[in-house]
């Protein structure tokens, strides 16, 4: 399996990054390789979320369960799409009131050569600037509001 990590200290607490990690519902407004999203099933510690991305041509989707520690962690199972195995799991730790430390570790596998070939370039890019894109995005609520 391949392995994807990146951490990053930003100026956001740990709740405002937590809730718009969590929240894919709101993904199509600013991720701009994200075209929907879909809930397929949630409850209080758990979502099934279904992301829909196209990009450099390239159109797929894959369904993760999200299991939910609040402001503490995101773990991710792989449940369909073009992967043989994904997990990974987002850490959130609060460095003070205004500060967190925000980490993603993606392990995974494509189903085949073939898809790896079209579509791991792609993956590869969008998940080295995941962090960033959420931490632009935090920044920009936090100074909207």
């Amino acid at each position: 399996m391949k392995k994807i990590y990146k951490e990053e200290d930003i100026n956001i607490d740990i709740q405002t990054i937590f809730n718009l990690i969590n929240d894919i519902e709101s993904y199509p407004n600013y991720l701009p390789w994200c075209t929907s999203t879909k809930v397929v099933k949630e409850s209080d510690n758990v979502i099934v979320g279904k992301i829909y991305i196209s990009k450099s041509f390239i159109k797929w989707d894959f369904s993760t369960k999200n299991t939910i520690v609040k402001n503490k962690s995101i773990s991710l199972e792989f449940v369909d799409g073009p992967f043989e195995n994904l997990d990974g799991k987002w850490l959130f730790t609060s460095l003070d009131k205004n500060n967190t430390k925000v980490s993603l570790e993606i392990n995974y596998k494509f189903k085949s050569s073939i898809i790896e070939l079209s579509i791991e370039p792609i993956f590869t890019s969008i998940m080295n600037s995941i962090l960033k894109s959420f931490v632009q995005q935090a920044f920009k609520s936090k100074y909207d509001n």
